[in-house]
């Protein structure tokens, strides 16, 4: 593991694609591995809802206490992008304050995980993208994707918006990988990698039952190494991988 960055920003190509869960299990999976993992949710909306946030939930999964303005340092109750959540609620968000703060944290720890909101264009203000604040922190992208159809266009525009950011993505994890996979699911990881040039760092399986808000972890904790690639101590082999699901598609 020793390219893994000190900071990882765990993003998706959109809300819902499962961050929070992947996060969880690589956050397991590096600690497992020794390293002093840190996970930060710098900006958290929609915390009028019911049920657990997400910060709530990965540090439920591991067990751990946890002081929630630490971990989840702006909070804002509608279920919108931070720019308008903070709009309707009549504050101003204080950008400069939770960069800092996210920066100390990063300092204490082996690595951080860094999970966004949304995906890599929600704004944050009217100017500052959720990619920015990937940027400054000096974290290189980790994009969560699905495994079925809808997903090259939406990781394809996920990773051409990052470079022409500028910001560094280290690879793609497919989250909610069925089996039986269906066509799409089985041929869409190597469309991924050999069309748009993008590294496939972990599979995670479908975990029915699996729902952050309810705190309901199912089978999560089954996401080991062998869901993750080499660079987060796993041995998820994209090239393995792809050789076997291909094949037991016949395709």
């Amino acid at each position: 593991m020793k390219d893994l960055p000190r900071a990882v920003f765990i993003t998706g190509t959109d809300t819902g694609v499962g961050k929070t869960a992947v996060t969880a299990a690589l956050a397991a999976l590096l600690r497992k591995k020794g390293l002093v993992t840190g996970i930060i949710k710098p900006f958290q909306t929609g915390t009028e809802l019911e049920g657990l946030c997400d910060a709530e939930f990965i540090y439920s999964f591991l067990g751990e206490d946890y002081i929630l303005s630490e971990i989840s340092p702006c909070r804002l109750q509608a279920p919108l992008s931070p720019y308008r959540a903070a709009a309707i609620e009549g504050i101003s968000i204080p950008l400069e304050d939770i960069i800092e703060h996210t920066r100390d944290y990063i300092s204490r720890n082996d690595v951080t995980l860094i999970e966004g909101a949304g995906g890599i264009c929600v704004p944050i203000t009217r100017d500052y993208m959720m990619a920015d604040l990937a940027i400054d922190l000096e974290a290189p992208m980790v994009i969560v994707t699905r495994p079925g159809l809808g997903t090259l266009n939406h990781t394809a525009l996920s990773l051409e918006y990052a470079r022409k950011r500028a910001a560094r993505v280290l690879g793609v994890v497919i989250n909610g990988f069925p089996k039986p996979a269906d066509v799409a699911s089985a041929t869409n990881p190597a469309v991924l990698r050999d069309v748009f040039s993008v590294n496939i760092l972990g599979v995670v399986p479908f975990f029915k039952g699996l729902c952050v808000e309810e705190g309901h972890s199912s089978g999560l904790s089954r996401a080991g190494e062998q869901c993750f690639s080499p660079l987060f101590g796993g041995t998820f082999s994209a090239d393995d991988f792809l050789e076997e699901v291909l094949e037991k598609t016949r395709l």
